[in-house]
């Protein structure tokens, strides 16, 4: 690559402040929130409109030039460091709520406008998302769906972002293309319907990680805000109780009793069994019968409850911001996926039979999210000395291996220091699918090279 040559013809796009092919700069872009090793950029950009996505998209295609994208930078499984020497995106200046709209529900946003930043503006006229981000308010919309991505408030009842409440997207396709799903594909139709004529094309895009487009622009759904909120926290004898009281808070499927449900054990005590709920409604009446019916439910299996100060502590911060979350060191998240609500046992028994019993190692917390019918679980550790690095991959592999092989579907795949090689190797229908679909819209394979698929598995 002619790394000047390259500089000149982005400067000629976006202008010289714009643009940087400097090392001191370039380092700043270099690591994401895991332990996955610096990967240098050759480039970074920051782009300001799809049209400018466009052109450069056009100049990598023509120069082979790989492209990765950066939304907020919270990722934590090597999901947008570059794989290789190449360009990356920083959307950063592509943060704007273009659209509020009152009547019909649905807000229009850039990709890089974070939830604290649309949370603010809809707080003001008495509108929310209800969702969170398990990263804290600093995340990007674009980013939490492109993964979709979910936190521990709001996914109880809607699911990760991107399953309910994504109504159209734009987006610029490796070719240059731009598409746009649902009503919006039909230039006379508006944003209001997440489908249009034939299959849900949004679905294609959510959770891909960019490797099919870059999203310039999305529309998502919107709630009234709601008056009336509380929080439990209650300890569980065993796990069989947590099992079955994820199941009555998800029962009644599209009205569950929560919005938010989370697990939490210490590695310290592995039998202590933390549950902590977040419900809302719209109705006094129906908030008292919801915390009525989910106390009666938890001291029926037995459980304890507790000073609810934890829980308001834990769901205020999601909101508000997790600006201590990082003074442990390193935070890393592995043996982590969805399952059916029954199986949560499968991954708990690894971490405690392999992490906690056969290593000794107590550093790593398990955790879950209860989802429509569905749990997000997950082990997460951290670290502060680099010479622990090499242990705790080992360790970390050794235990993604064991889950995936379970009924466990993996989440976030990243690049080589994350799921990627776990996927790759089991070269399932799913992934050969997705393989095409790359290599059809991207046949250079310019965007996330090696992120999720390999260069030569697309040989």
């Amino acid at each position: 690559m002619d790394i000047q040559k390259i500089t000149g013809l982005l400067e000629d796009i976006v202008g010289e402040k714009r643009v940087t092919d400097k090392d001191f700069d370039i380092v700043a872009y270099s690591r994401d929130l895991s332990p996955a090793k610096q990967k240098m950029a050759t480039h970074i950009v920051m782009p300001e409109s799809s049209e400018e996505i466009q052109q450069i998209l056009k100049i990598a295609n023509e120069h082979d030039v790989p492209i990765y994208l950066r939304g907020g930078g919270t990722s934590h499984w090597d999901a947008f460091l570059a794989q290789e020497p190449g360009i990356m995106l920083d959307l950063a200046l592509m943060n704007e709520i273009i659209e509020i709209d009152e009547r019909d529900l649905t807000v229009t946003v850039q990709p890089n406008c974070t939830w604290a930043k649309l949370d603010a503006a809809l707080q003001e006229i008495g509108l929310t998302y209800l969702c969170s981000e398990a990263g804290g308010p600093a995340m990007t919309i674009g980013g939490s769906v492109m993964k979709a991505g979910g936190g521990p408030r709001g996914t109880a009842k809607f699911g990760f972002h991107g399953h309910r409440d994504i109504v159209t997207l734009e987006m610029v396709l490796p070719n240059g293309d731009i598409v746009h799903t649902g009503s919006a594909a039909w230039p006379s139709a508006g944003k209001f319907k997440r489908q249009c004529l034939g299959p849900d094309l949004a679905g294609m895009f959510i959770g891909a990680e960019g490797i099919l487009g870059v999203c310039t622009e999305l529309t998502l759904r919107i709630r009234p805000s709601s008056d009336y909120e509380e929080r439990i926290m209650a300890v569980m004898p065993t796990l069989d109780e947590v099992i079955e009281l994820g199941h009555f808070v998800n029962r009644l499927v599209g009205d569950e009793y929560l919005q938010g449900f989370y697990l939490w054990v210490e590695p310290t005590a592995p039998e202590t069994f933390v549950v902590m709920a977040d419900i809302f409604a719209y109705e006094k009446k129906i908030m008292d019968l919801r915390k009525k019916k989910l106390i009666a439910k938890i001291e029926d299996l037995g459980g304890e409850i507790g000073d609810p100060a934890p829980a308001n502590d834990y769901f205020d911060r999601i909101l508000t911001g997790l600006t201590d979350i990082f003074a442990a060191g390193v935070w890393h998240f592995f043996g982590s996926g969805s399952c059916r609500i029954d199986d949560i046992g499968f991954l708990y028994n690894i971490w405690k039979q392999e992490l906690i019993e056969k290593r000794g190692y107590t550093k790593a917390g398990f955790g879950g999210q209860v989802l429509p019918r569905d749990w997000l679980a997950f082990m997460v550790t951290n670290y502060q000395e680099p010479e622990e690095w090499d242990e705790l991959v080992e360790m970390a592999d050794d235990i993604n291996e064991m889950v995936l092989e379970g009924p466990v579907v993996p989440y976030g795949i990243g690049g080589r220091d994350g799921l990627r090689p776990f996927v790759a190797e089991r070269d399932t229908g799913y992934y050969r699918l997705l393989k095409t679909l790359k290599k059809t819209l991207d046949p250079n394979n310019i965007l996330q090279r090696g992120i999720f698929i390999s260069e030569e598995e697309l040989q």
